[in-house]
């Protein structure tokens, strides 16, 4: 994993959604918000919701291409492969960090 992107991106991109909801969870702010396929998570619940649905409809495994950090900010380009149509897709997943924990993940082509 890079060094030049924060702790908590770094966690969560190593953590295996379709193991363990909470190795994904724990990198996130109570208040955190994830913008995925159109939609807001809003919250901790909200979150560990979208990342149980994501672990029940697909599998998928992920490949970190390339990070760019801007401040607090983390910008990652993730070869995402699973079963799904259009498998491998790259997605630029868009990180806020503060305090030690992630507060925004915009995730789009």
């Amino acid at each position: 994993m890079p060094t030049d992107i924060p702790a908590p991106v770094a966690g969560y991109l190593t953590a295996k959604v379709d193991d363990h909801v909470e190795a994904v969870l724990k990198n996130f702010a109570d208040d955190a918000v994830v913008h995925d396929e159109g939609r807001n998570h809003v919250g901790i619940s909200a979150i560990r919701d979208w990342a149980a649905e994501i672990s029940t409809r697909y599998r998928l495994e992920r490949t970190v291409v390339e990070t760019h950090r801007i401040g607090g900010a983390a910008v990652v380009l993730v070869r995402v492969a699973g079963n799904f149509p259009g498998s491998p897709v790259d997605l630029h997943h868009h990180f806020t960090v503060s305090e030690d924990r992630i507060t925004a993940l915009t995730i789009c082509p």
